[in-house]
């Protein structure tokens, strides 16, 4: 079975293909997408076209629906999204599946011998009115986001207020929640959690490194290779670097926000 991944995370991409080969040893990762421009580009191509698609919804530089609206597909797509009751619902009245992420083996298992049972032609993959609708709902921010985390801190627990945070931060150690009066604190939740039950009104993945929060940002100044430069209103915090894949989607945000 060759498999394509769409995901702008490498860890999330490498952990997830490494899950699949364990549970299915026979397949085959063909291509690993992390934009909707590379994807476009790559299905565009006399590629090898897959027997099933792994998707991100959000990536870097736009929704993965905008690759399935600019090329024609064949193959029955799995979306790993933290999105609402309805958006899973929209998936599998549709026959896609979906794994919430962060994605558990169980899960994934499932998913596989779904496909698996299920291997007939498929001559559409989506419904493009549920997709728009599930795209709309997104746009006009419907969903719920957490207002509140809850942190550990000398055997104590803390709630801290969305409101409070300046940045998210993924290190070697994992992830660390920033605050305005400078203190820190460690999360057990991974970074792509987090960015899922936010407000992307509000917080913004600027790399793979920082999930930061408008209110933060005190400049943005151009770097080499069509890359920016943020500078934030938080001491000891060096200048946090935009990719050119991301900078056009992030101006956009900051903008319109």
């Amino acid at each position: 079975m060759n498999i394509v991944i769409i995901e702008d995370e490498v860890r999330t991409a490498l952990d997830l293909k490494n899950t699949i080969l364990i549970l299915q040893p026979d397949s085959r990762v063909i291509a690993i997408i992390d934009s909707v421009e590379s994807g476009i580009e790559w299905f565009s191509n006399t590629n090898e076209l897959p027997d099933i698609i792994f998707s991100d919804i959000q990536l870097g530089d736009g929704l993965a629906f905008d690759i399935l609206n600019k090329v024609e597909l064949d193959c029955p797509v799995i979306f790993c999204t933290a999105y609402d009751e309805y958006a899973m619902q929209a998936f599998q009245n549709n026959g896609i599946d979906y794994l919430l992420k962060p994605i558990k083996e169980e899960a994934l298992k499932k998913s596989l011998d779904k496909f698996n049972l299920l291997k007939k032609p498929v001559q559409n993959t989506y419904d493009a009115s549920l997709l728009n609708k599930l795209m709309k709902e997104i746009a006009a921010g419907t969903k719920s986001y957490k207002s509140t985390f809850l942190v550990s801190y000398r055997e104590k627990m803390i709630p801290v207020k969305v409101s409070d945070i300046i940045f998210f931060h993924i290190d070697d150690a994992g992830v660390e929640l920033n605050i305005k009066n400078n203190q820190r604190y460690r999360l057990n939740y991974s970074l792509d959690y987090i960015e899922s039950v936010v407000d992307p009104k509000i917080f913004y993945r600027v790399n793979r490194q920082y999930l930061l929060v408008h209110a933060a940002i005190k400049e943005v100044e151009t770097y080499y290779d069509r890359k920016l430069l943020i500078h934030i209103n938080h001491p000891n915090t060096e200048p946090i670097v935009v990719s050119k894949a991301r900078a056009s989607a992030f101006l956009k945000w900051l903008e319109n926000v």
